[in-house]
This record gives C-alpha cells, structure tokens and sequence, in this order.
C-alpha cells in the first residue's frame, strides 16, 4: 500500500509511475518558514515569495542538484517552524503557506499539469538526502540514482524530515516552484505578540485574492499595500488566467443546461 503524502488533501488522487517512485498528484498544502529580518519590511507579498527559489548555499545541495535554484518546504506548519529552529533561527518569522495552483476552483497560472513528485521517504533517496545534508560525499550508484530521478524531470522530491517526527519536507525544483499559488503569509514577531496575515486565497475552493500579492509588511506587524501592483505584468498575467477559468467554468456549466 502506497503511503499518503501529508501535505495532500483528502480528495487528492495520485498517480504513481513505475520506473522509479514518481508520482503525479495534486491538491496539496505546503508550509515554508523564514526567519524575519528587517529588509523584508516594504517587500510586497510577490516579492517575498519569489525569495522562497533560491541558490542553494554552502555548495552542499548545488554539488548535487547542479547549478538551479531549489525551494524548501513542509508538510505543516509545524514541521516548518521545526526546521529552521534546527538551524537557530529565531521567533521572529515569515510562515508561508501555499498550494498547486492547479487545486483551485480558480486558476492563475499557465501550467496547470499535476504535480511531479519524487517520493523519496522509504528509499535509498532518503538516505542521499541524509548524506547531503550531513556533507557527506556521494558514492557512484546514489550519483547514477540521482541522474535517473533527473530525467524524470520531477517537481519535486518528498522526504522524511528529521527535524520533526512524522513530518515531511518538499523539495522543489523550479519547475515546480512556479506551479505553485499562495493562500497566506503570516508574519509573527516577538514570541507571536506583534502578528498580521496577508491572505491570498480565501474559502475552501481557494479562491484567489489576487491584490494580496502587492500587499507588504511595515513596522510593526502592519499590512500595507502596494498601489502599483495591479499595473505589473504578474498582475495581469495572473488575472489573465484566472478570467479564462471563469470562462470554461460557465461554459462547462452551459453545456450541463
């Protein structure tokens, strides 16, 4: 029996392939936690999230991965939190949380296909994550395994986090990172006693709120709002799909009268 992702919905369907423990699901929500520093004040919500795809530091993961950007993220918020806390970060964090984009009612992004994963939690793969993390150096079957998961150009990979027991972490490459929308972005400070959220998606359709993406966090713990954002190109490609959803939905329904 095939174990559940945690980050997946109850009506989530998954599909695995057989070559290698590839699955193509959707209707996922993943959690990313950062710890909050000063320059972050003034950068809209949009800004904030494209910070989440990033160079990997240190060497360790671009020794691996090649030279792409990656994104970290987990299966709670909890698991979240417990990661970075294993680095020594601080209480003064960003929490995001975020979806395919492809699981609402409502799409705002070109690509709409499932996701990719590359299930990593009971394999050999779980062991060269491990290693990675430890900079341990590779032998050359983990280095054949992980050019063989590369060809199946995965969105991500999934795998076990030691930070937190039962909870899982989610790798993603680009790729991956760009399919994905968010629902909210909450910032706490000073142990939770300054906090404020930002939602960008609302009700259990995910519903985009797509003017939430120009709001900015400002002294301290304020919400303000980016005038200008509704004239970027995100803006108006996001809206772009996002009335093309609304028109196969009432075509749909026309075709049901």
């Amino acid at each position: 029996m095939v174990e559940a992702f945690q980050a997946q919905g109850y009506f989530g369907r998954t599909q695995y392939l057989p070559e290698i423990p590839v699955a193509c699901s959707q209707e996922f929500d993943f959690y990313r936690c950062v710890e909050f520093s000063h320059s972050m004040y003034g950068k809209t919500v949009s800004e904030l999230h494209a910070g989440n795809l990033r160079l990997p530091s240190g060497g360790r993961y671009s020794s691996v991965f090649g030279n792409q950007r990656l994104s970290y993220w987990s299966s709670s918020a909890e698991t979240a939190k417990a990661e970075i806390r294993k680095h020594g970060a601080s209480s003064d964090v960003i929490l995001f949380k975020a979806y395919d984009d492809a699981t609402s009612t409502w799409p705002t992004l070109m690509d709409q296909e499932p996701l990719v994963l590359v299930d990593a939690r009971n394999l050999e793969i779980q062991a060269i994550i491990d290693k990675v993390d430890n900079a341990a150096p590779l032998n050359k079957a983990e280095l054949e395994l992980l050019r063989m998961i590369k060809a199946q150009d995965p969105d991500c990979l999934v795998y076990k986090s030691h930070a937190r027991a039962g909870g899982e972490n989610y790798l993603f490459y680009e790729k991956g990172f760009n399919k994905l929308a968010l629902r909210e972005v909450r910032l706490s400070l000073n142990g939770g006693r300054n906090r404020n959220s930002v939602a960008c998606a609302v009700s259990s359709d995910y519903s985009p709120v797509l003017e939430a993406y120009g709001c900015y966090f400002s002294p301290i713990a304020r919400i303000g709002k980016d005038l200008t954002y509704p004239e970027s190109s995100e803006y108006r490609m996001r809206k772009q799909y996002m009335e093309l959803s609304f028109s196969q939905y009432r075509e749909h329904e026309h075709e049901q009268d």
